[in-house]
């Protein structure tokens, strides 16, 4: 290896090279200039400097590689299948020809190629059926049976497609869309009505010519409509439903004022006065009831929720009284200077005192069902504010003696918490649960002697 080689190993400039006195003589090449580089290639030329890393560049081929496959493809044969009878067709099927039959096979589309099931008769059938040739009867129409035929054949072969079927129908008996609709369905009706008389189905083969043009007419003459036609059909409809909503309205109004009224014919029916004649008859008798003095025959029924308010009124009147009097007493004997804290204190616990005495003096003149259907109840624990669920008040036990009780309940076949929470369903289920524990307390002192005794025994 030579000493330049190590130099440049190392990375230590040559002595000799850089020694000017003996490179005076060997001839300097000329470098031509380079261009100058501005911008984001100057900013890359900075960052890379002259030794720019080649791009690797990987030739792969844009096709799919070849298909090595193991196993041995499987044949495929061009075999005859039939359409229809008189149509046959080929296709291709996975097998050899050894496996695939010389028969052609039917399609496997061929169950979806469903027909409609159109009657079939023969002449004798047809003028029997029709009533022309039974004495007495009075046949519908004069309808040839060979007219019918091709009828029902192009009926058969375009499966009740009417439109191509008037189209293709040559014949000169039935010449509009509904003369062919109308002979069509009378002699099927005719025909399942002697084969099939019980037949529900019966009824829905009965075609009205009559309402079917009635209803191309009303459909012609609703397509043939202006645009302006159009608005003020739409302007109609949206007057027709304001006035619609102003009657309701008024019916409604006017039963409201009827209610009120005390109406000298009480045991009239209100229909009476929805009108303008029966309302100026109505407004003509109230004035000349109110003219002379009113007569109290009719012995008004008694309201017992008019009756429980009055009774409230007089029991708080009473009670506003007794404190008063109380009041007036307590400040005559207590003449002592109180600070504004203590005032504050005396005031509430006065005003509660009276709340909870007008309770207790309410609930003393009340029954035990007018309690109930009022939803009175008088709590001896005091009640967090605000609305709370009854359900989230039941007595809870310890973990040992939850699960004994929950044990219990299911024994007995009632769920840990009531399905319908009312007040009296919350009532007895304390009760319940309070009757699971005292039980459970007796047997487990049952179990402690029980076991002590079993311990005495010699």
């Amino acid at each position: 290896m030579a000493s330049s080689d190590i130099f440049d190993v190392l990375n230590i400039q040559n002595p000799r090279t850089s020694n000017p006195g003996s490179s005076a003589g060997t001839p300097v090449p000329s470098r031509t200039p380079k261009p100058q580089v501005t911008g984001i290639q100057r900013e890359l030329y900075n960052l890379l400097g002259d030794n720019t890393p080649p791009v690797a560049v990987q030739k792969g081929s844009k096709f799919k590689d070849k298909l090595r496959a193991i196993a041995k493809p499987s044949p495929w044969t061009l075999a005859e299948y039939e359409v229809k009878p008189s149509v046959k067709l080929l296709h291709w099927v996975k097998g050899s020809k050894e496996l695939v039959e010389q028969q052609p096979q039917k399609s496997s589309f061929s169950k979806y190629n469903t027909k409609l099931t159109i009657p079939a008769f023969s002449e004798e059938e047809y003028l029997s059926f029709m009533g022309y040739t039974t004495p007495g009867s009075n046949p519908l129409k004069e309808w040839d049976y060979e007219e019918v035929q091709h009828l029902f054949d192009l009926c058969r072969k375009y499966d009740l497609r009417w439109f191509i079927i008037q189209d293709r129908y040559e014949g000169k008996l039935f010449g509009t869309l509904e003369d062919l609709k109308d002979a069509f369905y009378t002699v099927c009706h005719r025909y399942f009505l002697a084969k099939e008389p019980a037949n529900p189905l019966v009824a829905s083969l009965n075609f009205s010519k009559e309402k079917e043009l009635e209803r191309k007419r009303y459909l012609q003459r609703l397509l043939s409509r202006s645009a302006a036609e159009i608005a003020e059909e739409e302007a109609l409809i949206v007057e027709s439903k304001k006035f619609e909503m102003a009657a309701k309205k008024t019916l409604s109004e006017r039963e409201t004022l009827l209610r009120l009224l005390d109406s000298p014919n009480s045991d009239k029916p209100v229909s009476q006065f929805l009108t303008s004649q029966g309302m100026t008859q109505l407004y003509n008798s109230l004035l000349s009831d109110k003219s002379r003095k009113r007569k109290h025959d009719q012995v008004v029924p008694e309201n017992p929720w008019m009756k429980q308010q009055q009774q409230f009124a007089q029991q708080k009147q009473h009670m506003q009284h007794l404190q008063e009097l109380k009041s007036s007493n307590s400040h005559i004997q207590n003449q002592v200077k109180k600070t504004k804290k203590q005032k504050q204190e005396m005031q509430i616990a006065v005003k509660r005192k009276a709340d909870s005495e007008y309770a207790e003096q309410l609930l003393q003149n009340f029954t035990a069902e007018e309690r109930k259907s009022l939803g009175v109840q008088c709590h001896g624990e005091k009640l967090p504010p605000g609305a709370f669920l009854r359900s989230s008040k039941i007595s809870t036990f310890k973990a040992a003696t939850q699960s004994k009780v929950a044990a219990t309940l299911q024994e007995l076949g009632l769920p840990t918490r009531p399905a319908m929470p009312t007040m009296e369903v919350i009532n007895r289920h304390e009760m319940l649960l309070s009757r699971i524990t005292n039980l459970l307390d007796l047997k487990k002192q049952l179990d402690k002697l029980e076991a002590e005794k079993d311990i005495r025994k010699p």
